[in-house]
């Protein structure tokens, strides 16, 4: 029956729990256990159990039953890896790349994009700066604005009325002015941006479920 790549990736997990069990398998399977409660460990009853107090545990399996169902399986593993990698190499899905060209690429190919390459494009892309917004723009050219913040600078002082009351004025002294200049992209551009990497990376996913489907090649 033929086997496609995800079959056989569903295949190795089944067999990495057949590992497991065996694994826990062999660890039990080096004693027998029994244990008593006697009246002496001397003389001609030594060591006879009281009525109701014996307990024993036995081995299900042998060391080398346990062994053997080991090398079983490791060898059914290690096949199916050698044929996913084999297969990986010459498997082949079409996307589109972040240009908009239609690539075709190995599983290899698309697992170093999904894994490596989108993740740090999205990176770079979240790192841009942006251009603030709701600010008072004085001046804007090619890949800059410029703002200014403008802040009071006020004192109080307090005096006192005719009748002894005490009066709080704010007097204005001056203003603190920050001016800046900002070369950020517009958020709008950014968010598409890393959009676009998204979208891209979901189809690489898709393009790695399509291989997936692939047939599995036999060994020779």
């Amino acid at each position: 029956m033929a086997m496609t790549i995800s079959d056989a990736f569903n295949q190795r997990k089944k067999l990495a729990t057949d590992l497991q069990s065996w694994c826990n398998r062999l660890s039990q399977a080096g004693e027998d256990k029994r244990s008593f409660r006697c009246k002496q460990i001397e003389g001609a009853g030594a060591f006879q159990p009281e009525p109701g107090s014996e307990k024993s545990v036995q081995r299900h399996y042998t060391i080398e039953e346990c062994q053997k169902q080991i090398e079983a399986v490791l060898v059914k593993d290690r096949e199916l890896a050698l044929r996913i990698s084999l297969t990986n190499q010459r498997a082949k899905a079409k996307v589109v790349d972040l240009d908009g060209q239609e690539r075709e690429m190995t599983v290899p190919e698309l697992l170093v994009l999904k894994n490596d390459i989108v993740p740090k494009l999205e990176q770079a892309a979240r790192s841009l700066p942006t251009r603030p917004e709701n600010v008072s723009v004085y001046e804007s050219g090619a890949g800059l604005i410029r703002h200014r913040a403008v802040k009071k600078i006020e004192r109080k002082k307090e005096t006192l009325t005719d009748k002894g009351m005490k009066v709080e004025d704010v007097i204005l002294e001056g203003y603190e002015i920050t001016e800046t200049t900002s070369y950020g992209r517009p958020q709008r551009e950014v968010w598409n941006q890393i959009d676009r990497i998204q979208e891209f990376g979901q189809r690489v996913q898709q393009a790695l479920n399509e291989t997936n489907k692939t047939e599995l090649v036999e060994l020779k």
